[in-house]
């Protein structure tokens, strides 16, 4: 069988346009997912790349050498930031943006300085190589626990392609090539059918991480609540359980604050609810600042009432975090059109007795917070008198 380098560049190019077009359809559907932008770019840019190098004697070297390569090295950039930012790392653009400008220069000095196609091909071969081997190394090495599978097999995928790669920087060229990539041989057309398959093994790989990214993040905005990205009340419950039962299980205590805005309706009826919205909003963020509690569980439980599980945390523990979210509130504002709203809650704690369930739980510490708003609002109550015995805290990892 004779493999025709110029028939394979152009199956490569017709796959790339295919594989743009689906992964562009895709990012119409998933708006929201912006790593999936970057890697639509990343393969436009590629299939630019590959048109341009397929074009060989048909436009200008400076296109067809300089531009193309330049384009592929571009695009094997972007998938870089498109996995980091899928790991949530950082990724500065100064070195990369420099390397695209040296691997440029260095092509152009190859082919118009002094033509060398071996030493091209072999630099092409061996970039790519360093950024397939950087690929597998960040998905394998930073994974986290809910994105690893996928993670762990667009490594392998990626690994993979940078051995083929490393191999190819070894592949002879034709005697009768005479610096024209379209004449180097059969044994260099053969690495395109093999740099074919592992470039799509390559976009199933990125495929997966964005399926995998995805359940995830459905399954997450299935458990939080859309305005507070706390957790849901079908989800406080949930984990509330599980957590109350290992604290159990250990014989550490385990304490729960309920606590409700005071007068939130008032707030709606004279501010408008968009006003109404920002003060549950920075009721969030007051939360998760005064709340360093190992293993904490906060929720919006509904409407204007949110929940607080501190396992470990003893009564005397809980009644401290909720007079320190008492008076963190109270001396803070939210702020709505430059204006400020003042912000007060009702805060009931109860700890944990043997044998209580979660949901009892909630509904004890419930009917404290009540108690405090009967009493004037702005204040804690304990779902215990003062003469019940307190349990020691212990270790919070619960």
């Amino acid at each position: 069988m004779h493999l025709d380098i110029p028939t394979l560049t152009f199956v490569s190019l017709l796959m790339g346009i295919a594989t743009a077009i689906g992964f562009t359809l895709l990012m119409v559907v998933l708006q929201r997912q912006t790593v999936l932008r970057i890697w639509v770019l990343s393969i436009w840019v590629a299939t630019i790349g590959v048109t341009l190098i397929g074009l060989r004697t048909r436009i200008p070297d400076v296109l067809s050498i300089v531009l193309g390569n330049g384009l592929l090295v571009t695009s094997n950039v972007l998938t870089l930031k498109g996995i980091t930012s899928h790991l949530n790392l950082p990724l500065r653009w100064r070195w990369p943006a420099t390397f695209v400008i040296a691997y440029a220069a260095a092509m152009a000095w190859l082919a118009f300085v002094t033509p060398d196609l071996g030493t091209r091909l072999v630099l092409g071969s061996l970039q790519a190589m360093g950024f397939y081997a950087a690929y597998g190394y960040l998905l394998l090495r930073y994974s986290v626990r809910e994105i690893r599978v996928s993670c762990r097999v667009a490594g392998m995928v990626m690994l993979g392609s940078a051995l083929f790669y490393l191999a190819r920087a070894f592949i002879p060229l034709a005697d009768t090539t005479h610096q024209n990539i379209m004449l180097a041989g059969t044994p260099v057309a053969a690495t395109y059918v093999i740099g074919i398959l592992t470039g799509m093994a390559t976009y199933f790989a990125l495929l997966l991480l964005i399926t995998e990214r995805l359940m995830v993040d459905l399954r997450w905005a299935a458990r939080t609540d859309g305005l507070t990205g706390l957790l849901n009340r079908s989800a406080i419950v949930a984990e509330g359980r599980l957590s109350l039962e290992r604290c159990a299980q250990r014989g550490l205590p385990f304490t729960l604050l309920v606590f409700d805005l005071d007068h939130f309706k008032q707030i709606n009826d004279s501010w408008g609810h968009d006003a109404g919205d920002a003060v549950l909003r920075h009721v969030t963020v007051v939360l998760r600042e005064i709340t360093r509690w190992p293993g904490h569980l906060a929720a919006r439980y509904g409407g204007e009432e949110f929940v607080l599980a501190l396992p470990g945390a003893n009564l005397a523990q809980g009644l401290e975090v909720a007079e320190r979210l008492r008076r963190t509130l109270a001396q803070s504002h939210a702020r709505i059109e430059r204006q400020n709203i003042p912000v007060t809650a009702s805060i009931g704690v109860a700890m944990a007795r043997p044998g209580v369930r979660f949901e009892m739980l909630v509904r004890q510490a419930d009917e404290a917070m009540y108690r405090t708003k009967f009493e004037g609002r702005n204040g804690v109550s304990s779902a215990y008198t003062d003469d019940e015995p307190l349990m020691e805290a212990g270790d919070t990892r619960c």
